[in-house]
Order: structure tokens, then C-alpha cells, then sequence
């Protein structure tokens, strides 16, 4: 049920994640649309409304002389026609300009400082207003607008053209407010609710979806853990069933025509030379049978870990494996207190491997095995050995398969194993494991423990 609830909250927190992603995303995208929308929107609205603009102020501008600036008379008439969209703000300033052989000249303005200046302009840009069309821009950083810079970002300046008096072209410029944060604010804000109410329903209603995919990955996991387990355990069941069979008929047996060999070589009717010999021949062949079957019989059956802990199952351990063959072999523990039944179980078999590759494979003549227990939290289990090496690069020949079962009993604990070999340079593996590994795992008690119990 512990490892249940673990699968449960990171589920949620996975699809919590995920679902917060997703909503950010969204509302990006959202905002972003909404902004090109606003600003395009507020280009098509200043654009209407110095059209409405232009067509109420039209006769007032257009019954008088504007190629030269203007007198008093005909500023009267033109303010009078402005004021109102100036009062009401609707429109911030207003210039009228002539323009003439690529030069115009402000005429006219509600700014009376910024009559007569002059500014050249290319034809190419200006020809729209011609065909009574109009042209929208945003408020540039220069002399001319020095007067409106600081209010740039809520004004669109607005081009349209118009004849005066004389009939020559005159451009009416006006200064139309508009804010385009409040147009994104007005837009964006309901169709962010929208999609954030429907992006939280729809993360309400996949939620048992994620639960359930979650589960059924830890069910695979678990099935590849177990596996892993018994992989090494039907290896060890294995040992165990070949070394009973050993014992209980193949070393009898074999003991048995040893002692006969004997009996026959003594008797006094066959102690001629050439029997006496072959028959000691064979009864020394079979000695050495028996003795390699014996060293057999002991690799094959692993021993438990006993009540000396995972200390003493390795000294036994080195004990059942050295041989003048295989050199020696050396145990250093550095364990504070018990460690976990499971992770002593895994680090025993781990270490059973590496050190029977050790002695098996790669013919090494000292080999030093050393487990620790850190204070970060670690377990680490070290096994040095002088043989001839490997490329751990190299990858994993067929039927080999220990160093990668290893490996996996390892992760399922959330460890790693760390190979450093090179062809004839000898190995040195490494295995790390958290000593808090999974949920349920229940500390060995000590002698001493259950003395003070």
C-alpha cells in the first residue's frame, strides 16, 4: 500500500507538472495572438477615426488658403472645427501640412510652436494619400515630434489628404489616442479564463488516465525488479540443486571405487609391478577427481547470511574461494550498525559474482573486497583484483550475462555499478547503493540489538 501511495503522488504530481506546462504555453500563445490582434485593431481604429475626423473638419479646412500659414481668421475657423475632438479627448493634436516638390511645411497646429517647420518627405511613401487613402504610423523619436514623444506609446499618428481653397493638396495629420494594453487586457483576459477553465477540466477529467498509465509502469517495473531477483535466485537454486547431487551420489560413488582401487592394489595376488602401477595411476586420478569435484561443490553452494552479518558471509565467502590458484583474497569492513536485510542480500550477491568472475575469468592472484556504509547515505561495496582485465567498452559476449544481471538488481534499488579495467591492468567495480532504498525495507538486528531488547 506505501508503494502504492508513492505511485499515486507522483502520478498527480507528473500530470500537476504537465498540466501547468501545458497552461503556460497556452496563455503565451493566448497573449500573443491577443497582442498582434490589439495592435492591428488599433491601427484599423485610429485609421476610422481621423476619417471621421477629416470628414467633419473637411469644409472648415478646405474653404481657405493653406499654402502659406495661416491667419487669424482662418485659425479661428479651423480651431473651432478641431476643438471639440481635442476636448473630448478623441485626439491629442492635429497639424496641417502643404506639401510642395518633396518639402511640406506645417501650416497649421493646435501647437503654434511647430508652425513653419519644414521637413522633406518621399514621394514614394506619401503617393497613397493622393487617391484619398490614409496612412497610419507610430510616433517616431525626432525633433518634429518632440512635442508627442511622451505620450508615443497610446498615439498613432494618421495621414489623410484633402484640398484647400486654391485646390492644391494639403495632408491633415492627426494624433488619435489609443491604448493598446487595454485592448489586450479586454480581449485576452476572457479568452484566458476560457482556455485556463477548459485546460483544468480536461487535466480533472485525464487525471484517472495518468493514474492508472503510472501504475501499470510500476507493475512493469516491479515484473522487471522481480525477474532481475529471480534470475539470481534460480541461479543460486540452481547451485544448490547440482551440488546436492554431487554430494549425495557422484562423490559417494566415486569414494566408493577409490576405496576398491585400494583394496585391489593391496592384494597380495595382483602385487605385480605393472598392476601396482596402474592401479596407483588411477586411484590418483581419481584423488584429484574428487578434489576438483569438492572445490565445485563448494563454488556451487553460496552460503546465507548468518548471524555475522554481511561481514561474515564475505569472510566466508573468501575463505570457499581462495586457492593457490586463485591467490588471495581480502575482506575490509567498514559498517556502522546493520544495514537493511535486502541490501545486505544485494550487496552479498553482488559481490559473490564479481569476486567468482574475478577468480574464474580473469585469473587474478589477489583480490581485495571492501564494503562501507557512508554518512551520505551510501553503501559501497569494492572489489579490486590484479587479472587480466577487460575493454569495458567492449560489449557483452554471449552467455555472459552476470555482470548484467548485476547491474540490474543494482538500479532497482536506485544504484549503479562502476566498471574501471583495461586489458591487462586488472579490474576494479564499484557498486553504489542508497542505503534507504525501497519502501518496507526493515533493518537487520545485531546481536547486541537483540540483547538490549
Amino acid at each position: 500500500m506505501p508503494a502504492d501511495g508513492g505511485v499515486l503522488r507522483r502520478a498527480v504530481l507528473r500530470h500537476a507538472v504537465v498540466t501547468v506546462v501545458v497552461l503556460l504555453v497556452a496563455l503565451v500563445s493566448i497573449a500573443s495572438g491577443v497582442a498582434l490582434f490589439a495592435r492591428q485593431d488599433a491601427h484599423r481604429t485610429a485609421e476610422n477615426t481621423a476619417r471621421q475626423v477629416g470628414t467633419a473638419v473637411g469644409d472648415a479646412v478646405s474653404r481657405h488658403d493653406l499654402s502659406a500659414p495661416v491667419d487669424d481668421a482662418t485659425r479661428r475657423d479651423v480651431d473651432a472645427a478641431v476643438e471639440p475632438f481635442l476636448a473630448g479627448g478623441m485626439m491629442s493634436r492635429v497639424k496641417i501640412w502643404s506639401p510642395r516638390d518633396g518639402v511640406a511645411r506645417i501650416v497649421y497646429s493646435d501647437e503654434r510652436r511647430v508652425e513653419g517647420e519644414t521637413t522633406r518627405y518621399d514621394p514614394a511613401v506619401m503617393g497613397a494619400l493622393g487617391s484619398g487613402g490614409s496612412l497610419v504610423k507610430e510616433v517616431p523619436d525626432d525633433a518634429e515630434h518632440r512635442y508627442e514623444f511622451a505620450h508615443s506609446r497610446t498615439l498613432l499618428e494618421v495621414f489623410s489628404t484633402f484640398r484647400d481653397a486654391r485646390g492644391a493638396e494639403a495632408w491633415l495629420e492627426l494624433y488619435i489616442r489609443v491604448d493598446e494594453a487595454a485592448a489586450v487586457r479586454a480581449t485576452a483576459v476572457p479568452v484566458a479564463a476560457v482556455a485556463t477553465g477548459g485546460l483544468l477540466l480536461l487535466a480533472v477529467l485525464t487525471l484517472p488516465v495518468s493514474i492508472s498509465l503510472a501504475r501499470r509502469s510500476e507493475r512493469a517495473r516491479a515484473e522487471q525488479r522481480a525477474a532481475r531477483d529471480y534470475g539470481l535466485a534460480a541461479a543460486e537454486t540452481a547451485r544448490r540443486e547440482i551440488a546436492q547431487r554431487l554430494h549425495d551420489g557422484v562423490l559417494p560413488d566415486l569414494a566408493g571405487v577409490g576405496l576398491l582401487l585400494e583394496v585391489v592394489r593391496n592384494e597380495d595376488g595382483l602385487r605385480t609391478g605393472t598392476s601396482a602401477t596402474v592401479l596407483g595411476e588411477a586411484h590418483a586420478l581419481l584423488t584429484d577427481e574428487m578434489r576438483q569435484l569438492r572445490d565445485l561443490l563448494d563454488d556451487l553452494v553460496p552460503p546465507s547470511i548468518g548471524p555475522g552479518g554481511l561481514a561474515g558471509a564475505l569472510e566466508e565467502l573468501a575463505e570457499r574461494l581462495a586457492s593457490p590458484t586463485a591467490g588471495s583474497i581480502t575482506v575490509d569492513t567498514a559498517l556502522v550498525g546493520p544495514l537493511p536485510d535486502d541490501l545486505e542480500l544485494t550487496l552479498y550477491r553482488v559481490a559473490h559474482e564479481l569476486v567468482r568472475n574475478a577468480v574464474r575469468h580473469a585469473r587474478a592472484t589477489s583480490i581485495r573486497v571492501s564494503v562501507a556504509a557512508g554518512a551520505d547515505g551510501w553503501a559501497v561495496l569494492e572489489v579490486v583484483d590484479d587479472g587480466d582485465g577487460c575493454d569495458v567498452a567492449a560489449p557483452t559476449a554471449a552467455g555472459h550475462v552476470g555482470l548484467l544481471l548485476v547491474r540490474g538488481v543494482l538500479a532497482d534499488r536506485g544504484g549503479r555499478l562502476e566498471l574501471e579495467s583495461a586489458p591487462g591492468r586488472g579490474t576494479r567495480a564499484v557498486a553504489r547503493v542508497p542505503v534507504a532504498g525501497r519502501p518496507g525495507v526493515r533493518a537487520r538486528r545485531g546481536p547486541r540489538d537483540r540483547a538490549r531488547a
